[in-house]
Order: C-alpha cells, then structure tokens, then sequence
C-alpha cells in the first residue's frame, strides 16, 4: 500500500481550495505572519514622524511587493484535478478558460514499463501525485529512492467539441516516453530498466492530439539512474492547440530575450572591466551574467539539449550547478566590492571558498552534486544573510544606490526560495531563479551604470576643473613658455629646462607712478595698475606676442616671430593710452605717460630656483639692453627707443618715423650701442615738430659725438625754437653745459 509521506499540500485542501497552489502557500505565509506578529498591520498605520528611517522604507517596501504577489497568485479559477487517475475536463471551457495543469493523482506502476493495452489485468492500483518526485514515497513498507523505473498513467475526459488539443511535456528525471491514446509522440532521452539500459536526457516537448471523441489517455514511462531525484517534478499543462502553440512561442522569447539580455550585459561589463583594471566589480558582475547564462540554456526550454540533442547528460548538469554553486559566491563579492565600507571582507573570503568546494563536487558524477543540495541551501541561506547585512547597511549609511541593489537582491531572493522550495517538492510553481536573477542584474546593472555615470560627471567636473585651473596656470606661466620648451603641461617642467631662441623684447613702464601713486590708496593703485595692463595685454597677444613678466607698474612681452609685431605693439599701445587718458581727464585725472624699449636678438629660455620653489625666465643682453632702452625713455623723454638692430630688421617692414638719439654704453657691452626714438606713433603736437627738426636734431648729436659742441649747441637750440620742451634737446644742452 503506498503512502506518499511527502504528500502535495493542495491535495489536503477541499476541491474548492485546490484551485491554486499559490493561494495556500501565501495563505500559510499570513495565518504565521499574523501569529508571530498580530499587531504589526495595525502598528503600521499608526507610525509617528521619530520613526526609524530603515524600517519604514523596508516595511513600505514590503507592502508594496506583497500584494502583487497575492494578486499574481491569484486567479480565481477553480482548476480541475485529477483524482483516482482521472481529470474531469468535460465541463471546463478552454477558449475562455485558458490552460490547465495536469496536476492531481496518476496511476503510479512502480518498478513496471508498461505500454498502452497492458492495464487490464493490473490489480492493486496505486496512485501519486503529479508533479512531484517519488523519493520518499513507500510501497509495501518501502521507502522508495531516485533510483528506479516506473510507468504513470491519466485519463483525462474532455469537453466534446472537436477541437485539437496542445500538451507542453515538461522535463523529467530522467529519461521518459510517453503515449497519448495509444501512440508514442514524445519520448526524453531512452527508458530503462538499469543504468546501462537508459540514456538520460531532459527538455521539455510540444505535442498536439486530436481527441478520440471525449477522453485522452496518457501513458507515461519514466527511469532514472543518474539522478538523487526521479519522477516527473514539473507539471503538465493542457491547451487547444492556439494556445500551447503561443505559450511554446512566449516561453521561448522569453528566454532567448533573457539569454541575449545576459550575454551583451555580461560582454559589455567585461570590456569595462578591460579598459578599467581597477573596476573589479565589472569582472564579477561579468561572471555572474555568463553563470546566469548558463542557467538560461540549461533550464526552461532548454536550448542547450535542443540545439545539441546529443549532448552529455552529465556535462549539462554540472555547468547547471555550477552556475548554482558558483553564482551567490561571485554575487557576494560582487555586493563586497559595491559597498565596501560596509562589508566584513573576511567573510567574502569564505564564501568564495564555500562555493569552491561545492564546485569541487562537479568533478565527480552528478549524483554527488545532488545530494549536496541540502548542505548547499544551509550555505546559501549564511550567503544571503550575509548580502543582506551588507546591503541593510549601505541602507541605513544610505550609500548611493543602496535600495537599488536591495530591490534586485528582495526580488532574486523570492525565485531563488521558490526554486529551493520546488526542488525539495514543497510547491510545483517550476524554475524561476533566472528571472529573478534577470531582475538582479538589470537592477545591479542600473547600479553599475549609475556609479559609472556619476563617475563621468565627477570626471567631467574634475576635467572642468583641470581646465579652470590651467587657464589660471596660464595667467602665471604663459603657455607658449611650455610651447618654447617643448612641455604639454607645467607638470612636466623640470628645474634647469631651457631653450635658446631668437626672439624680440619689448618692455614698457608708468612714467612717474611714484608720485601718482602717493595720491592713491593701496587699493586704489592696484585698481589703477590692472586697468591699464589689462588694455595692455590683448595688445600684446593680438600681435602675436605674450607677457613674460608683470613687474610692478612694468611688463615685459616677447614675440618669438616678427620683429615688427612689438613695433606695432607699441604705436597700437600708444593709440590706446589716449584712450584712457581721454577719460580720466573727464574725471579730472592726470594724464598718463608709459616709455617703451624694444631690442631684438638671442635669447636663452629656461627655469631657475629650486625644486620647491622655480620661475621661468629669460637670459642674454639682448633682454638687458631693451630693459636699458625702456630706461632711457626717461631721459630722452620719448615713447618709443629701439635698438639699431632692430631699426635695420624692421624699416622695410613697417612704415614709421624715427630720429637717431645717439650712442649709449650699455653695462656688459665694450661698444657703444645706437638707439633711434621712433616718434611716428606720437601725438601731432609731438609727431609734426620732430618730422620738421629731425634733420637738425641728428646732425646735432653727430657734432656732439664728434666733440663739435659749438656747432652742436647752435643746432639744438634752433630744433628748441620748434620743440622748447624738447627732453632729448635739452638732455644733449646740458651735457654740452657741463663738459664746456
């Protein structure tokens, strides 16, 4: 007599109640929810504003999750069982009702391969429950093992209407045939009576029937010896042809959409992860995808046995269990690496060396890896604690993307109960984990996405930031001194780098800022200064040229091309400083007067100073003696003193006025250097008396320099009667005054 002590808990339940699986499960979940905790649904809706923030998000969560389950789960249908080896369908309206589950008592011939025509002399009929496995189950006082054979037998009565009917084959353990009123149309693997006999295999099939006026019979053979469980774990589903056919369509979608969603996620992740070292969390999550993977093929419609037919039974159930064994491990240093200030990474290490020694399983035959599940689960059931601390914690130190990885990791944890609680034959919902899992990674992969995003936008921000802060570098260090020195950037600038270049100085100061200065407060000199090299400036780089140095109320500019750019510099300059003095004569302010030097010639460039501490500057006397000229403005009294070297560079360039003003000793140099004022960019009042005396002036300076002062002096004091406050005239009579 048989006495199924793992007995289906809908088959307890009044026909009425047996409508659902799903229902009685939930059902027990809140009769022991409400006796642990009875006051908890009203305590919720008295929750004060002091509340703690983790739970009331958990709770909220909860709640929400809760009743869309209960609603998923219930239909309100009352679905036909089989009872005795026969389900009464005759009344059930399939167009309108949709499919049905097999589910119920089947005729069960333990240890007997029986075809259709041979139960007419079988007494002493036994029944089990479909789908289940019959481990456990007990026949005259045995307990039955995975080990065996056995043949199942339904009958199913119909409504009379005609209509081709659609059956979905689920798998089976693990090799099984089946007939339909008296012809075989699926077979799995091939049925034995030993282990040598059988081929083990296990897909799910399609078949479509015409019934034989209102009764199907189904026969079914199934054996096992190759897994801990046997039997037929999943359940039937019956349909009009329309139906099944469209299911067969659904289900396949579905999981080449999750097989095709997982390979680009776990591709694209691992080129992060090759492009990112540092990113070990891209690797894991890369892992993870391919393991789900392989969980997608292997269960569900099976592409893997459907695309390979032949392929080793054994090999397939171990690349399933190693995705089960391997995948929480690599997930949990997966959620390591997200939240790293909350997790204990001493634990991470012993996951990882608990799923290796699971994995260590698949080295042998698949039984072995079977009849680990048990201890797994208690494994698997520390591993998911253990997530869920550290994730509850990013919650409560509400880390970024805390609640999205909780959400992911809530709803993979439901399917993968749901798949514990199939396997070990508590409910018969079928395999769920890797849609759970899909939700998982579309949530983690959401995650990684967002902390990659942020990344960007931090790098942009940063890179906004560089950008700032080198524009100021340049306000410090020119960036055609790096150019000069062949630097992309001030970081690579070392102590002594220097380059040798031909180039022209110009320097320009404030004439008598001392004393405008004493009329202004501090604040008010750097006002004034700042205005008047801030019209200075644009100048100077218009023209192609750029500041070297801010010294004071004085720059120097040096322009690596043309020679004649700082002259134009100058007389450019000069226009705009009447500008200026235009409007602060409006405001009753003294006029403001600069004196330019201009020399051309080799220049060395480089930094000088030590390794904390270096500026960048430029050495030879060609700086010196332009430095000397824009001096001598002062003396001469004139906007503009140019060496001879670069008159001679310039004068076919640029059309322009000048007068020679002598020969100077410069310090450093043995030979007395000719300077000429170039006036063409003065003032008319200035401009038009100089062009008259010119002539005068310079032959009055060449009887100077001959020592001819008599000569000498008549001439000046003729360009005096045009220009009486003639600097440079006078400087040259006073001289005269004191050698005579």
């Amino acid at each position: 007599m048989i006495s199924q002590r793992v007995r289906r808990a809908d088959a307890a339940l009044p026909e009425s109640r047996r409508s659902n699986h799903s229902i009685f499960f939930f059902h027990q979940i809140l009769i022991t929810f409400k006796k642990t905790n009875g006051n908890f649904l009203s305590a919720s809706l008295c929750q004060t504003a002091d509340e703690d923030y983790m739970s009331v998000r958990l709770r909220n969560l909860f709640f929400l999750l809760l009743p869309i389950l209960l609603f998923a789960s219930c239909t309100g249908k009352n679905y036909p069982m089989a009872e005795k080896g026969v389900l009464d369908a005759s009344s059930w309206d399939f167009e309108d009702q949709g499919q049905i589950s097999l589910n119920g008592e089947w005729e069960f011939y333990w240890m007997k391969l029986l075809s259709p025509g041979e139960f007419s002399d079988q007494e002493n009929i036994k029944y089990i429950n479909v789908p289940s496995v019959w481990n456990y189950e007990t026949i005259d006082d045995t307990s039955l093992t995975g080990t065996g054979y056995a043949t199942y037998r339904l009958q199913i009565k119909t409504p009379n209407s005609g209509e081709k009917f659609g059956i979905r084959v689920p798998f089976h353990f693990t090799a099984y045939k089946l007939w339909v009123n008296g012809v075989a149309l699926a077979e799995n693997g091939k049925v034995g009576t030993s282990k040598e006999e059988m081929v083990p295999q296990t897909v799910p099939h399609y078949i479509y029937v015409d019934a034989n006026g209102n009764t199907l019979e189904l026969v079914l053979q199934v054996s096992n010896f190759y897994f801990d469980k046997g039997g037929t774990p999943a359940a039937y589903k019956l349909g009009n042809e329309a139906q099944v056919s469209r299911s067969q369509l659904q289900n396949m979608a579905i999981d080449l959409f999750l097989a095709g969603s997982l390979f680009i996620m776990g591709i694209y992740h691992l080129g992060l992860y090759y492009l990112r070292r540092k990113e070990i969390s891209t690797l894991y999550f890369s892992i993870l995808c391919f393991l789900i993977l392989l969980r997608t093929f292997g269960l569900g419609e099976t592409f893997l046995i459907s695309m390979w037919p032949d392929f080793n039974f054994e090999a397939y159930i171990k690349l399933i269990f190693l995705g089960a064994f391997m995948g929480p491990t690599i997930f949990t240093l997966f959620v390591e690496t997200i939240f790293p200030e909350d997790s204990k990474p001493v634990l991470g290490k012993v996951a990882l060396i608990g799923g290796l020694l699971f994995s260590l399983s698949l080295l042998f035959p698949a039984r072995v890896s079977t009849f680990l599940l048990n201890p797994y689960y208690l494994f698997l059931a520390v591993t998911i604690i253990y997530q869920l601390y550290v994730v509850i914690r990013a919650i409560w130190n509400k880390r970024d993307g805390a609640w999205v990885a909780f959400t992911g990791m809530f709803v993979m944890y439901l399917a993968s109960v749901n798949d514990a609680l199939f396997d070990i034959q508590i409910i018969s919902s079928g395999y769920y984990s890797q849609y759970g899992l899909l939700i998982l990674i579309f949530c983690q992969s959401f995650l990684l996405s967002s902390r990659f995003s942020k990344a960007f936008t931090s790098v942009e921000s940063l890179s906004q930031h560089i950008l700032k802060i080198y524009k100021a570098n340049n306000r410090f260090v020119p960036s055609e001194f790096l150019s000069f020195l062949g630097k992309e950037s001030i970081v690579d600038v070392q102590l002594g780098d220097h380059v040798i270049k031909d180039m022209t100085i110009f320097f320009a100061d404030i004439r008598s800022f001392t004393t405008i200065s004493e009329t202004m407060t501090p604040e008010e000199n750097f006002n004034f200064i700042n205005s008047i090299l801030q019209r200075i400036s644009p100048i100077v780089r218009k023209n192609g040229g750029f500041i070297d140095k801010f010294m004071g109320d004085s720059i120097m500019a040096l322009f690596p091309s043309d020679p004649k750019d700082a002259v134009s510099t100058a007389g450019e300059l000069l226009k705009e400083l009447e500008l200026f003095n235009d409007i602060r004569a409006k405001s009753g302010y003294q006029r403001v007067k600069i004196g330019i030097g201009i020399n051309s010639g080799s220049l060395m460039l480089g930094t000088i100073g030590e390794e904390e501490r270096m500026d960048g500057t430029v050495i030879s006397d060609a700086v010196n003696l332009a430095s000397r000229l824009e001096s001598l403005t002062k003396t001469y009294g004139c906007n503009i003193i140019v060496s001879d070297h670069l008159l001679e560079q310039v004068q076919e360039k640029i059309r322009m006025e000048y007068r020679f003003l002598g020969n100077v000793q410069v310090k450093g140099k043995t030979n007395l250097v000719p300077i000429y004022e170039i006036f063409s960019f003065d003032e008319p009042e200035l401009y038009k008396p100089k062009h008259k005396t010119k002539a005068d002036f310079e032959k009055a300076v060449q009887c100077f320099m001959n020592q001819e002062y008599t000569e000498a002096k008549a001439l000046f004091e003729k360009v005096l009667l045009d220009m009486p406050e003639d600097k440079a005239t006078l400087y040259y009579l006073e001289q005269m005054t004191a050698l005579v």
